[in-house]
């Protein structure tokens, strides 16, 4: 399917919801324990299992848009340290000295070499050590054994994706899968830049809560009526699963006017809805028409998560397009979200922690929720099992 069949087809069920007053439904409801968001051991569980055990995604291409480009990031804790070499490939690295722990570098740019602030143990691109003053004094040391730590990376598709901890190799294809793959070379969002630094939310509530605000969109007429209700269709959201990964997309109010069109004169209808990516577990991707929004939910403690957020924007943009971006990036990020999803987020917790309510209730409405939860209780009943298993 090309990017015009595929867009149309996902036009087309859009309209037909709102026209139907219906959206994309689950075969039944599905009740979570509140247990899963408060408990300590699961918090724990959780890091180890789908944060540790698994690639994630650590950001888009365009953040290492040429040879000597570097991003440092912290995820979960880990300082990571990625960069792109001469020959085009990215490497991830612990971002911290061999001598004695500090982090080498902050922010992103280009370089040729790092140097630890500390002693001026200096690495090149790949992370090899290349410098350190008071040779004399590590005589005996092998130089060779002492480069920052490698980290498994992936690129493929506008996504760098990798592992938090040293493991397998990141193969790129399989993470994704064939469709999902398919699906991301027809966006071809891997040459969209970095329009502003990675900005920080912190916010009281476990990352799961969090994360949930992301995945449904009937609260757009209750939570957000001031906000979003007028620039996009609550309760209308179209779901597609791919493997672990899945796929919403939601209306823009605009839609309307394709209803009075021929097909065949609609034209470029991605101004009339937007892609909503979730990305196992912890990222949720949305490209619209002239940017995307990489949004990166992570857990901090049981009752508190933060979430990287970073806004690309489209290489071939003019500047009024690119002004109109701007301000609609920190509308969402500040008017929106911040102020009304994670508000309601940490409104959530107390509520959970009593032990008074035992479940978490997903509607029929919210499946791409019910998938995610699923493919997370699956994970970590994947990983008990392993850790029961006899060895042999």
């Amino acid at each position: 399917m090309d990017r015009r069949s595929l867009e149309h087809s996902l036009v087309r069920r859009l309209l037909h919801h709102i026209e139907a007053r219906t959206t994309d439904m689950a075969e039944g409801c599905l009740e979570v324990p509140c247990e899963t968001y408060t408990s300590e051991a699961r918090h724990t569980e959780e890091r180890e299992v789908l944060f540790f055990d698994h690639p994630i995604v650590l950001c888009m291409s365009g953040a290492l848009p040429n040879p000597g480009s570097y991003l440092a990031i912290e995820l979960c804790g880990t300082p990571v340290l990625l960069t792109r070499d001469r020959e085009g490939r990215v490497h991830s690295m612990l971002n911290s000295c061999r001598h004695r722990g500090v982090r080498v570098v902050d922010g992103a740019g280009e370089a040729k070499r790092f140097t630890c602030p500390f002693h001026a143990w200096t690495y090149n691109i790949d992370g090899q050590l290349v410098g350190l003053p008071v040779a004399a004094g590590f005589e005996g040391m092998c130089r060779e054994d002492r480069g920052l730590v490698p980290l498994p990376v992936g690129e493929g598709y506008g996504l760098v994706v990798g592992r938090l901890r040293p493991g397998p190799p990141v193969d790129i294809d399989a993470y994704l899968g064939q469709a999902l793959a398919h699906e991301l070379a027809l966006l071809d969002v891997g040459t969209w830049q970095p329009f502003s630094e990675p900005h920080v939310h912190p916010v009281g509530a476990n990352w799961k809560v969090t994360l949930d605000t992301y995945r449904e969109n009937y609260h757009f007429d209750f939570l957000h009526r001031n906000t979003l209700k007028d620039f996009a269709h609550g309760g209308v959201l179209t779901f597609d699963a791919f493997g672990r990964h899945l796929r919403n997309c939601s209306a823009v109010r605009t839609i309307g006017e394709l209803r009075e069109r021929d097909e065949a004169q609609w034209g470029d209808v991605i101004q009339h809805f937007t892609y909503q990516y979730a990305l196992f577990p912890n990222t949720s991707l949305t490209v619209g028409p002239r940017h995307l929004e990489l949004w990166q939910i992570l857990p901090v403690t049981a009752s508190s998560s933060q979430v990287l957020h970073t806004a690309y924007v489209r290489p071939d943009l003019s500047q009024e397009a690119r002004d109109k971006a701007k301000e609609q990036i920190q509308w969402i990020c500040k008017g929106v979200v911040d102020t009304e999803d994670f508000w309601v987020a940490a409104r959530t917790e107390p509520g959970l922690r009593t032990g008074i309510v035992e479940t978490v209730v997903f509607g029929r409405n919210e499946p791409a929720l019910q998938h995610l939860h699923r493919a997370f209780a699956a994970e970590i009943a994947a990983a008990r099992a392993r850790r029961a298993a006899p060895v042999r």
